[in-house]
């Protein structure tokens, strides 16, 4: 099992080129948020978001408690799921009650070959995700890396 990296590679705050990402994979897969996180021992930053209510927009960071791309870090696969509340692995999610997190389909962002974070869409209610959707995620993925790459200065 692969642990979660000690530090993300940026601090918690938004970037613009990321948001704009969120919104549009927001569009592209019909949810009402997005999410391009950073996942660390910690916790994880939100540099890109889109849909997220207050706190969380200002704040742009959760604790691990409140987070479901930890799962695609530590699997470095995608993590999909239809209802959060039937789902054994995220049922005592804090993010459920406080972020209205009911389905999730994440995937994996990789820096330097390794992944660091997840591109994810969510919804309020349950839904099932298609395969279609799961790869406009990886192919949008591929898109935040290389945005990445480029605000780290690489």
């Amino acid at each position: 099992m692969v642990v979660l990296p000690p530090r993300t590679p940026l601090p918690a705050g938004a970037v613009p080129s990321f948001d704009e990402l969120c919104v549009r994979t927001a569009s592209r897969l019909g949810s009402p948020v997005a999410l391009m996180t950073l996942v660390d021992e910690e916790g994880q930053a939100l540099p890109g978001a889109f849909g997220l209510a207050e706190p969380w927009s200002s704040e742009r960071w959760t604790p691990l408690t409140h987070s479901f791309c930890q799962h695609v870090v530590t699997s470095g696969e995608p993590f999909v799921v239809a209802n959060a509340n039937d789902d054994p692995l995220v049922a005592r999610n804090h993010a459920i009650m406080e972020l209205g997190v009911i389905a999730y389909a994440g995937v994996p962002l990789i820096a330097d070959g390794v992944v660091v974070g997840a591109l994810c869409a969510i919804d309020h209610k349950p839904r099932l995700w298609t395969d279609s959707q799961v790869e406009e995620l990886r192919l949008l993925s591929a898109e935040a890396a290389l945005l990445l790459k480029k605000q780290l200065g690489g």
